[in-house]
């Protein structure tokens, strides 16, 4: 759906009165008899069967198929003409009349209506009449809920204005954020924003999470983090769990890059989404919500009680494993708790590394390969190579990694990308910097939604490898100034 852009918007316009507007058009608009309304079922479902409202499949903006349909359109050519002279006083009344009689004439009702309800919030400073505006604004997506199904039935496949009901509600919950405040008094709250983000992603998650946009993603991490902010210790698993499943989210929608076969659409999805989860990640870093010692404190005791319920061992091995705790007392707990009950391939790792620490390296080759054992597909046994990889990055187990990041690409080359990248890093850590650039170039050439962080990371190499080179020619400097002084020392002692 798309959702046009309130913040671009201008100030309150002039253009034609409603009345004068309507005679120029040649249309007795005032005196038209009540339209027909629909008959309506206890479920809200409406009677679209009566031929005084057929109209309303077939209309989508330039056709009338119907006498109603005529009539109808006169109020649809008004409401355009004064969206585009942005005449929102007059529009509202306009709109008014559609969205209470002939709601499924048009999307631009929905759309534009948003769009006109927004200024008219932004244009008052009286609260009640604020108040009054963001009712019919919120009224209006619900509205759209309600005859969602024919609204879609009445536009062709693959043609613009069709939504999900996810994208209604989370388009629901932007304006809201946007727009609310001021408006809604007590009730506007980070709490019942976060609520309405929430419910909009979780049902566009239910349809397939392809739709979601990436900035309505960013924006509901936005007020994760606000809510964070407010009370971090009552807020911090919650911000957590909101930060896996935001790059989750991102992550997937980047997916689609892959299957996109025109190279601009793909680009376009990648524009669209590696911005926001690279903001996403950023608010993260500098929230501080991943300091280890606070998630220790903050699993350590429900780890403890719940070592009998697997789903919760595996969401905390999961949030620490996320947050460089995979190598804390608190983790192996937990992994080891979970192994006890029925063993994963999350806990296998976690035993792995267990044993690691413990030096019993035999045990830790064990567990790794036990953890590819328990997965049934390729692609997974490719990510749990990368998993692999990454804890022995971390533990800067260089080769070893780098033998895990082949693996990866042998179980599922789809990976390569994010394989090249770890190679990238291992080599950036070793000092070896053209090898790791030309990684970072193999990297955004193999998988486009890596590319955007392929580029950043190669900026960061390059910065190091200048910095290197300048701390070589100092020490260079230094070492002949040196020796050049010694010879001079030889030379006057030998006088």
């Amino acid at each position: 759906m798309k959702v046009l852009s309130m913040r671009e918007s201008k100030e309150l316009g002039t253009g034609f009165g409603f009345k004068k507007f309507a005679v120029a058009l040649g249309l007795s608009v005032m005196a038209l008899p009540a339209f027909a309304q629909y008959e309506k079922y206890d479920d809200g479902s409406v009677d679209l069967t009566n031929d005084e409202v057929r109209w309303s499949i077939a209309y989508i903006g330039e056709e009338a198929v119907a006498e109603p349909g005529k009539k109808v359109s006169g109020y649809v050519t008004m409401l355009q003409m004064f969206y585009q002279s942005q005449n929102w006083a007059e529009m509202h009344e306009n709109w008014k009349w559609l969205i209470d009689n002939a709601p499924i004439a048009t999307v631009s009702i929905y759309a534009r209506g948003a769009v006109m309800l927004g200024n008219l919030i932004k244009g008052t400073e009286d609260v009640a009449q604020k108040k009054v505006y963001l009712d019919e604004l919120m009224h209006l997506f619900d509205t759209r809920l309600k005859y969602l199904k024919y609204l879609n039935a009445s536009i062709p496949e693959g043609k613009r204005g069709r939504a999900t009901e996810g994208d209604v509600l989370i388009a629901k919950a932007n304006y809201y954020h946007i727009y609310g405040y001021g408006a809604d008094g007590n009730n506007y709250t980070y709490n019942n924003i976060y609520d309405m983000y929430a419910k909009g992603i979780n049902a566009i998650n239910e349809e397939g999470g392809r739709e979601v946009k990436g900035l309505y993603i960013q924006y509901f991490f936005s007020v994760s983090h606000e809510l964070y902010k407010l009370a971090p210790d009552y807020y911090r698993e919650q911000f957590l769990n909101d930060y896996l499943s935001s790059t989750e989210v991102c992550e997937k929608m980047l997916q689609l890059a892959k299957e996109e076969t025109d190279p601009e659409k793909a680009q376009k999805i990648v524009d669209e989404y590696d911005k926001p989860l690279a903001i996403i990640e950023q608010v993260f870093a500098e929230s501080g919500a991943a300091n280890p010692e606070q998630l220790i404190d903050m699993f350590a005791p429900k780890v403890e009680a719940n070592k009998s319920n697997l789903d919760y061992l595996r969401k905390a091995m999961t949030l620490l494993a996320a947050n460089d705790c995979d190598t804390t007392e608190v983790y192996y707990k937990a992994a080891e708790y979970a192994y006890a009950i029925e063993p994963t391939y999350e806990s296998a790792i976690g035993m792995a590394q267990y044993s690691k620490k413990q030096g019993k390296l035999q045990d830790m080759l064990t567990y790794y390969e036990k953890a590819i054992e328990l997965c049934s597909t390729d692609a997974r046994r490719g990510r749990i190579s990368l998993i692999i990889a990454n804890s022995l990055i971390n533990s800067k187990q260089y080769t070893g990694a780098l033998v895990y990041l082949d693996k990866a690409v042998a179980y599922n080359s789809d990976l390569a990308g994010q394989a090249y990248m770890k190679k990238a890093a291992v080599y950036t850590a070793l000092g070896q910097y053209p090898q790791a650039l030309t990684y970072c170039d193999q990297a955004a050439s193999a998988d486009i939604t890596v590319s955007g962080s392929a580029n950043r990371l190669s900026e960061k190499i390059r910065t190091a490898q200048a910095n290197a080179a300048a701390n070589a020619r100092a020490k260079a400097e230094y070492d002949a100034y040196i020796a050049k002084q010694k010879a001079e020392e030889d030379f006057w002692g030998k006088k």
